[in-house]
């Protein structure tokens, strides 16, 4: 890929993988272009070879970085300023931990919630085609057929983790970030690091949703969200 004058982020708009590589571009104040992949051809990442997902990060420069943590690894090593991951070998530890949950546990805890039956699911959908980029035909066939096909995979998903009570587990996962923080402003302390931004693009995602009150109702987590909101975005 040739070189280009400003950074581009290929993604979905709901997408909460997108929203932490969104997080850390906002927190370092690096302007960037954001291109909304249409989900059905995928036409605007056609250049992409071996990886066919979002989010990609193109530098200015043509260089392509793909998912979601690699991403947030090279900014933060190409742009210096306000550093995010730790260097400190125990913090670091913690870090890469909250990391590793908040993608395998966090993320894996919303589907379930937010497509636990068809009613929800249509809700869902009517917000995520409102705010990608359809025409009218397509946002009915997206919004009826995705919403269908979500409900059944929400409900493998909850199956395989073992998740009865969606709501109660995304409770649970909240608490648990809840004691992680501690009485300190941030993870990192004083400062947000790679992990509070990434648990905060995840949550970041379902913002508009009505789950996000589940989010609202945990004081201390909201008061977290908050405060990373208020400095991680542009």
């Amino acid at each position: 890929m040739s070189a280009q004058t400003m950074p581009k982020l290929y993604q979905y708009n709901v997408c909460p993988f997108c929203w932490k590589a969104k997080a850390i571009l906002g927190y370092k104040k690096i302007p960037y272009e954001p291109v909304e992949v249409h989900p059905l051809n995928k036409k605007e990442i056609r250049f992409s070879k071996n990886y066919k997902k979002v989010p990609i990060f193109v530098d200015e420069k043509g260089e392509q970085i793909n998912d979601s943590t690699p991403i947030m690894r090279f900014i933060d090593q190409k742009f210096s300023d306000r550093p995010v991951f730790e260097k400190n070998d125990s913090a670091k530890k913690i870090e890469e931990q909250w990391l590793s949950w908040g993608d395998k546990v966090l993320v894996r805890a919303l589907p379930p919630l937010i497509y636990q039956n068809i009613k929800d699911s249509l809700t869902a959908f009517d917000y995520i085609t409102s705010v990608e980029k359809f025409g009218w035909f397509q946002q009915q066939y997206i919004k009826y057929s995705g919403a269908i096909v979500m409900t059944i995979v929400a409900k493998k998903s909850a199956k395989s983790q073992g998740i009865t009570n969606p709501i109660q587990h995304l409770q649970k996962c909240l608490k648990d970030w809840e004691e992680a923080v501690g009485d300190k402003k941030f993870l990192g302390g004083d400062k947000p690091n790679a992990a509070d931004l990434s648990i905060f693009g995840i949550l970041k995602s379902i913002e508009e949703l009505p789950a996000f009150i589940l989010i609202k109702k945990q004081a201390k987590v909201y008061n977290w969200y908050q405060r990373t909101n208020n400095i991680a975005l542009m």
